[in-house]
């Protein structure tokens, strides 16, 4: 093991909100700002590492098999020796998120970044970007987490992104956790 890893905690921004929040782009305006600042750095949206079809049994959102993918490739994003990973995901339930994230990713410190959009502008994009089959699913699932987020109170910090652009909040996380 390097003595990188050996010694220091590695930071994690998991940025979360409800689907249609814009978490995996912020998440790619945050890579991009950091890249800019040559800060070493890896980023990774949950929704890639979990996406299939059907569900597993018992894991409604694979979100049991992201989390032992995370786990699986975690030793080879150490080898880059980064200064700070990047994780887009929906966080739930604070306390199980955290565990989970520190079982896949060891040596790491976890900040929860959440993303607060008001309703009307999700609804709005996601009638942009889904498909007739699935927009209803969306509308109903997004005030859904909306509520869990505020009222389980799942974040260190709360951004007010409303319309701003992803690059503008990416560069107040970058300010608020004093990155790079």
């Amino acid at each position: 093991m390097s003595s990188f890893r050996a010694t220091t905690t590695i930071p994690v921004i998991l940025i979360t909100g409800p689907v249609g929040a814009g978490k995996s782009t912020v998440a790619i305006w945050l890579s991009e700002l950091l890249e800019r600042r040559q800060v070493r750095h890896v980023m990774i949206d949950q929704d890639y590492l979990r996406r299939v079809y059907p569900s597993p049994a018992g894991d409604r959102f694979a979100a049991r098999l992201g989390y032992r993918n995370l786990a699986a490739i975690w030793p080879n994003m150490l080898e880059v020796a980064p200064q700070c990973v990047i994780v887009a995901d929906v966080v739930e339930d604070r306390a199980q998120s955290l565990a989970d994230y520190a079982q896949a990713l060891p040596g790491t410190h976890v900040t929860i970044v959440r993303l607060d959009v008001p309703m009307p502008v999700i609804i709005e994009r996601l009638n942009g970007r889904e498909s007739d089959e699935s927009i209803d699913w969306f509308r109903k699932r997004a005030p859904e987490l909306q509520a869990i987020m505020e009222r389980e109170h799942v974040e260190d910090i709360l951004i007010d992104a409303g319309t701003r652009t992803p690059e503008a909040i990416a560069t107040e996380i970058i300010a608020r956790l004093h990155l790079g």
